[in-house]
């Protein structure tokens, strides 16, 4: 891993591609509704605790990493929608777009509440981080 020395992000490859600003993930929370918050910090709880997995916030999302990016949370005005990827197409609820690209299923999920939060969300997610 490699941390950009301006805005202090950890990439895989020193002086890879990125976009350089240094935000804070509370700052990307500012006017959205407040129960995002706490869904937010349900998943991360979780998350953060998988081997290797590193957290940042760039201008309007916040990139979970392992050994490339597994999920990508960008925080609404009302919801968070959650980017993961798998290797089939996915079809089923909560899942509310399924595309090919780049040889994997982008993913996404919409949560609103911490009652949105199920079991088969983080099955979801353990799944993209196993598979990238």
């Amino acid at each position: 891993m490699w941390t950009c020395p301006k805005c202090e992000r950890e990439l895989r490859n020193p002086n890879q591609w990125h976009n350089c600003v240094k935000v804070s993930i509370d700052s990307l929370f500012e006017g959205k509704a407040e129960e995002l918050v706490f869904v937010f910090d349900r998943l991360l709880s979780e998350i953060v605790d998988w081997d290797n997995v590193v957290v940042s916030a760039t201008k309007n999302c916040i990139v979970f990493v392992h050994h490339q990016t597994f999920l990508i949370i960008k925080p609404m005005k009302k919801v968070l929608d959650l980017k993961f990827y798998s290797a089939t197409h996915q079809e089923e609820d909560p899942i509310v777009k399924s595309i090919f690209y780049s040889g994997k299923y982008e993913n996404h999920i919409r949560l609103a509440s911490l009652d949105d939060i199920t079991p088969t969300i983080y099955s979801h997610l353990k799944q993209s981080y196993l598979l990238l």
